[in-house]
C-alpha cells in the first residue's frame, strides 16, 4: 500500500518552493503533499489565501484546485465524497467561528466514518491595529473566541493553531500522517489572518513526506489462530458488518472467508458495499427470528452491530471483534461482547483467518460442507421471497405498483444504472431490491447520522471519478438539509453532472418511526396526522434544480418510471446535472 505522497524509499533531493507569505507555503506545501483540492468557503479571513490563488501565474507555484463552496457542511461533505472515490484526504477551509459551526454536522460525519479531511478556518484578527491584517470590521470582535477550536475538538484527530514561524513542512506532514493513520479522521488547523499573510522565504521542503500514518496492518497470529479455533467449532457462526467494505479489498476477503467458512453475512445498517449481492452467504441486511440462535458471532469493523434494547441477540454467543479500532474508542458507551478482539484491518486479518480456519477446520469439513450448501440454497431463495415483499410482486416480472413505492424506484433504478455507477444512498434507495457487486459501489450516511451529507458528498465522489454515473438518492428532509441550492450551484459552476433521486413522501419518517418505536400504542399513533413529521407543503425540488441549470423532473406515476430514469441519465451523459423529484407513499 502506498500512502498519499509517503516515499519511504529514504533521504531526495530538496524540492524548492518559492514562497512569499505564510498562505502560499501553506497551499503549496498541501499540493506538494498530494492534496489537489480546496473546498472553500470564504470570508474575511481570506486575502492571504486569496491574494496566494491571484499570484499563482507569476510565481509558477502549484496549488490545490480552488472550489467555492455557498455553504460549509456541502464544503466538508464534498471532501468527504472525493475521499470516498479515491482513497485521497483533501481539504476544506471556512470562515472563523461561524463557518466552523455550519461545518460540526459534517465534520461529525467525518469523525464517526474515521474519513481524514484538512480541515481549516480562519480565525478572527488578533491585533486591533498596526498591521494590514488586524481587524478592520466590526466582526471582527464579534467573532473572536477564547478557544475557537473548542467547538469541534472532538470531531478531530488532532488540532493546531498556525502560529509565527511554523515550521510548515513538519506541521503539514504531522497532520496529514495522523489523519490518515488508524482509526484516522480529519484534522482541525486554525488560521490567523495575520498569521497567513506574515512574509515567507523561499522553502525548501521533501518530495515526498517522512512521516508515515500508523496503520493497523500487523497480524498478532495467536489471536487468529485462536479466533479460527473458535469459529471452526461453531455450529452456528454470523458474520456481521457495517463498514469493512470502506477498504475495497476487504470485499473479496470476506467474500473468501464467508465462503470458506460457511458463515452466512448480515450486512446490519451497511454504508458500504461489503459483500456483493449476489455471494450465497449475503444474508441481507437485518436479522430473522433465529437471529438468537447463533453461537459464535464475528464483528467486522461495526461500531453497533445490534440493538440491544430492539433484538433478541445471542446473549451466550461467544464474539469476536475486527476492525483497526474494534472497540470504538471514540464512543463512551458501548457495551457490546468482546470475547476476543483482533486490532486489525479486515482487509488484512481476514485473508490471515482464512488460512488459519483452513488448519483448524480439518475436522470439521463435513459439517461445514453441509452448512454450505444449505446456505447457498437459501440465499437465492430468501432474497426473491424479499424482493417480492417489498415490491409486492414476483420480482422476475414485476407489476407496475398502484401507487409510487420506494421500493419500485429502487428497482426501476437497478434496472437502468450502469454496471459501474455509483450510488449515494441518504435515507432513499432500498437496497435489498438492488443488485451490486462491485467494491466502491454504493455509499450510505455516516453512523453520526448528520443529514444533508448525501448531495454534496455526491458531488465530491463524482469528481474523484469523473467517468462513472453518480447517483444520488435521498429522502426529501435529507435534501432540504443538504443546502440544495448551494450543492445545485457548486454542480452547475464546475460542471459536475450527478443524477439526484429525492424520494419525496413529504413526511419525516425517521421521526415517526422513532415515535412508533417508544409508543407504539400512543396518542401520536392514533392521531390523523403525528405532530411534527409532516412537511407539506413540498417545495418543487425539480424546479430548484433547473433555476440552477439543470434538468429537473417531477415523477408520479409508477408508470412513468422508467421513462424518467431514461430521461435523467441521458441529461447526466450529456453533462448536465440531472434531479428527479419522485412523490412516493407516505
Amino acid at each position: 500500500m502506498r500512502d498519499q505522497n509517503h516515499d519511504n524509499s529514504g533521504i531526495q533531493d530538496k524540492l524548492d518552493l518559492p514562497v512569499e507569505t505564510t498562505a502560499e507555503a501553506l497551499l503549496a506545501v498541501m499540493k506538494a503533499r498530494g492534496i489537489d483540492y480546496l473546498f472553500a468557503n470564504p470570508g474575511t479571513d481570506f486575502p492571504a489565501i486569496i491574494e496566494a490563488y491571484a499570484r499563482a501565474p507569476q510565481s509558477g507555484l502549484s496549488l490545490p484546485q480552488p472550489i467555492l463552496v455557498p455553504h460549509e457542511n456541502a464544503a466538508v461533505s464534498m471532501a468527504h465524497g472525493y475521499y470516498l472515490g479515491s482513497g485521497r484526504m483533501q481539504a476544506a477551509m471556512v470562515h472563523v467561528s461561524v463557518g466552523l459551526a455550519n461545518s460540526l454536522c459534517a465534520l461529525l460525519n467525518a469523525a464517526r466514518e474515521n474519513v481524514p479531511i484538512f480541515f481549516g478556518a480562519g480565525r478572527t484578527p488578533i491585533t486591533e491595529s498596526g498591521s494590514a491584517s488586524s481587524r478592520d470590521v466590526s466582526i471582527h470582535w464579534g467573532q473572536e473566541m477564547y478557544d475557537q477550536a473548542g467547538m469541534l475538538r472532538e470531531a478531530v484527530v488532532w488540532d493546531y493553531e498556525l502560529r509565527p514561524g511554523t515550521a510548515m513542512e513538519t506541521m503539514v506532514d504531522r497532520a496529514m500522517a495522523l489523519a490518515t493513520s488508524d482509526p484516522g479522521g480529519p484534522i482541525y488547523l486554525g488560521m490567523p489572518r495575520e498569521t497567513l499573510a506574515e512574509p515567507a522565504a523561499t522553502l525548501k521542503i521533501s518530495p515526498h513526506s517522512r512521516i508515515s500514518p500508523a496503520r493497523a496492518t500487523g497480524i498478532d497470529h495467536s489471536q487468529i489462530e485462536q479466533a479460527a479455533q473458535i469459529l471452526a467449532a461453531a455450529k452456528n457462526p454470523l458474520i456481521i458488518t457495517s463498514r469493512s467494505g470502506r477498504d475495497p479489498d476487504a470485499v473479496a476477503a470476506l467474500a473468501d472467508f464467508a465462503s470458506i467458512a460457511a458463515c452466512p453475512v448480515i450486512e446490519y445498517r451497511a454504508n458500504y458495499l461489503n459483500l456483493p449481492s449476489d455471494h450465497p452467504m449475503q444474508a441481507g441486511f437485518d436479522f430473522t427470528a433465529d437471529f438468537a440462535d447463533h453461537d459464535v458471532i464475528l464483528v467486522l469493523d461495526t461500531p453497533a452491530p445490534w440493538l440491544p434494547a430492539r433484538h433478541d441477540w445471542p446473549h451466550k454467543a461467544l464474539v469476536i471483534q475486527m476492525g483497526s479500532d474494534p472497540l470504538a474508542q471514540d464512543i463512551p458507551i458501548r457495551g457490546f461482547s468482546a470475547d476476543l478482539c483482533l486490532l486489525c484491518r479486515p482487509a488484512f486479518g481476514l485473508p490471515a483467518l482464512s488460512q488459519a480456519f483452513a488448519k483448524a477446520a480439518q475436522g470439521q469439513q463435513k459439517a461445514i460442507d453441509a452448512r454450505r450448501e444449505k446456505r447457498s440454497l437459501a440465499h437465492e431463495k430468501a432474497r426473491h421471497e424479499l424482493k417480492a415483499r417489498l415490491l409486492g410482486s414476483d420480482p422476475q416480472k414485476p407489476e407496475i405498483p398502484a401507487r409510487m413505492t420506494p421500493a419500485w424506484v429502487s428497482h426501476c433504478l437497478d434496472r437502468l444504472k450502469p454496471e459501474d455507477a455509483i450510488i449515494v444512498n441518504e435515507i432513499g434507495c432500498i437496497r435489498p431490491v438492488m443488485r451490486f457487486t462491485r467494491p466502491g459501489s454504493f455509499y450510505g450516511p455516516s453512523n453520526a447520522g448528520g443529514l444533508g451529507w448525501g448531495l454534496p458528498a455526491s458531488l465530491g465522489l463524482k469528481l474523484a471519478q469523473p467517468d462513472r454515473m453518480v447517483i444520488c438518492t435521498l429522502g426529501d428532509g435529507s435534501h432540504m438539509f443538504a443546502n440544495p441550492v448551494a450543492c445545485h450551484q457548486v454542480a452547475a459552476a464546475h460542471k459536475i453532472a450527478t443524477l439526484t433521486i429525492v424520494f419525496n413522501n413529504r413526511r419525516w419518517n425517521a421521526v415517526k418511526t422513532a415515535t412508533a418505536s417508544v409508543y407504539p400504542d400512543g396518542h401520536a399513533m392514533r392521531a390523523n396526522l403525528m405532530p411534527m413529521t409532516a412537511l407539506d407543503p413540498s417545495p418543487a425540488f425539480h424546479e430548484i434544480a433547473k433555476a440552477c441549470g439543470g434538468y429537473g423532473e417531477e415523477v408520479s406515476d409508477p408508470a412513468a418510471m422508467m421513462g424518467a430514469l431514461s430521461r435523467a441519465m441521458e441529461k447526466v451523459a450529456a453533462g448536465v446535472p440531472a434531479l428527479l423529484n419522485v412523490i412516493t407513499e407516505h
